[in-house]
């Protein structure tokens, strides 16, 4: 029976976390991209802070198609929206559902959704699904950095010597 020399223990590891850390974060990039909305969504909402979104009159819609060849729930992209967290307003781009968008107020288009902001971006309230998928790769990709570093600080330490 060969006995795995450090080196090898540390190369085994070292790949098993490399291998989780892709994984995680090409699930993570992937579904952004074939769902047609911004990559990290679900993630980002999850850790945002609740906002009140102020619209303005550019908000141009974008329709996703799904899968079957039928049409996916509408989003919506608006540039310069104001957005108040913690007592002061911030501006940014907001990624919602264009259904959460009314166009028709005497005053311009109002959010009727809700939002969470995070750094110059608010989000609107994305599909359970989307959040379930978006933590759960960056929890895989989490896993497997922190594989790596244990592998790292593994071979670092000196290892006990056998009788």
């Amino acid at each position: 029976m060969a006995v795995a020399t450090r080196a090898q223990r540390f190369k085994n590891r070292a790949t098993l976390g490399l291998v989780l850390a892709g994984i995680g974060l090409a699930a993570f990039l992937f579904v952004g991209m074939a769902s047609q909305q911004p990559a990290g969504w679900g993630a980002a909402y999850a850790f945002a802070d609740p906002v009140t979104v102020q619209l303005r009159s550019n908000c141009g819609p974008m329709t996703v198609v799904g899968r079957s060849g039928g049409s996916g729930r509408a989003g919506a992209t608006c540039e310069g929206v104001e957005w108040t967290a913690d007592g002061k307003v911030r501006a940014g781009t907001l990624y919602s559902y264009a259904d959460e968008i009314d166009r028709g107020g005497p005053d311009g288009p109002t959010y009727k959704g809700e939002a969470r902001a995070l750094g110059d971006r608010a989000y609107g309230k994305p599909t359970l699904w989307i959040t379930i998928v978006h933590l759960a790769t960056l929890g895989v990709a989490a896993l497997g950095l922190a594989v790596l570093l244990f592998a790292a600080l593994a071979a670092a330490v000196p290892g006990r010597r056998r009788r």
